[in-house]
């Protein structure tokens, strides 16, 4: 596999010819130059960043060999090959976006580097064969009053990051691309289970890529294998559900489980419903009650009109799914975008 070469927007790089990008390309073009600095360089490891949308974000290190492993079992997955073309539209601060960089050294892909926005798909001129973008970006590229157009663009398509709310799923049933939805962590060095969200194979469950096994702990928790990456078994804070055939649906995450009662609330099956119904942004939390012990609190954000319909939406739901607060608010948010659970527990501490 050729890692000591990448092509960058149709140019050939090599570790003595790492270019001085002009001015306006400083950004992200700039972190990219230091990342194949130390990618290049003699350390078999790399250091990574968590993102922080549970907890504090911790740094750890990985090493290049089992980068380039997990960048193999992508482009397998999506039979990328030589000469096709992948997009870098994501933070270079954290593994989706690095990743995207060793696909392209392993597998000889060229790489198109934008710098990160919400609408990454605006202004390029090419096809692009394999494009990981966050919700966000593709709900605002959908926004665009020529978004579907420029993600027909996109042969392939990747999600990641949060969740894909069921309004934003319909939404790419009559497009051509290619969707998925990928399932992943920063110690997974990016995704080790994929779930197509349009065509044919459109599922409620991930297919764990060759390779990687997964199972259920005692407390019904996702554990998982992947013996290219040398891990053996990692236990995750999610709650899943798994098929005969090995496939898994994730049921939400041990931390967002909210005790009322002793009825265990998911607060994603909350926000899921309430998203779905309101297109609002918002997080589902645990507040204190005097009887209960928990109840539901949501944080939203978004125009002050659209709080009646929040309320009206938040009468559909079950009884005791309810939320006993509402507080209209800026939602905390990690540096890639994703909701910062943690912060926003914090957040709500402060205004009850």
């Amino acid at each position: 596999m050729p890692t000591h070469a990448i092509s960058i927007d149709g140019c050939t790089i090599t570790p003595g010819s790492l270019p001085t990008w002009s001015q306006h390309q400083q950004g992200i073009h700039a972190t990219l130059a230091t990342f194949l600095q130390n990618w290049w360089n003699d350390s078999p490891t790399m250091p990574l960043r968590t993102s922080g949308s549970t907890g504090k974000p911790k740094q750890i290190q990985a090493t290049k060999a089992a980068m380039l492993a997990s960048a193999a079992a992508t482009c397998r997955a999506f039979r990328l090959q030589a000469g096709h073309t992948a997009l870098l539209c994501l933070p270079l601060h954290y593994i989706a976006g690095q990743m995207m960089v060793v696909r392209a050294l392993s597998a000889g892909l060229n790489l198109i580097v934008t710098e990160p926005s919400s609408t990454p798909l605006a202004e390029l001129q090419h096809e692009i064969d394999f494009a990981p973008l966050v919700p966000m970006q593709l709900t605002s590229t959908l926004a665009h009053p020529r978004g579907a157009a420029q993600l027909a663009r996109v042969r392939n398509l990747l999600l990641g990051g949060s969740f894909v709310d069921a309004a934003l799923e319909e939404q790419l049933q009559h497009l051509p691309t290619h969707a998925f939805a990928s399932y992943g962590m920063t110690e997974t060095l990016s995704h080790i289970a994929l779930r197509a969200l349009n065509g044919p194979q459109r599922s409620n469950f991930y297919t764990p890529l060759p390779g990687v096994q997964a199972s259920l702990s005692e407390t019904g928790t996702l554990r998982i294998s992947v013996p290219y990456l040398g891990i053996d078994s990692l236990q995750t804070n999610d709650l899943a559900e798994i098929a005969p055939d090995g496939r898994f649906r994730i049921l939400g995450r041990v931390d967002a489980v909210i005790n009322s009662g002793g009825i265990k609330i998911q607060a994603e099956d909350i926000e899921r419903h309430l998203q779905a119904t309101t297109g609002l942004q918002l997080i589902a939390l645990p507040a204190p009650h005097p009887v209960l012990g928990q109840c539901v609190a949501l944080l939203w954000e978004g125009p002050a009109e659209a709080e009646q319909a929040l309320h009206t939406a938040c009468a559909t739901l079950p009884r005791y799914q309810q939320p006993r607060h509402i507080l209209h608010t800026p939602l905390p948010r990690t540096e890639s975008g994703k909701p910062a659970r943690s912060q926003a527990a914090q957040l709500l501490a402060t205004l009850l």
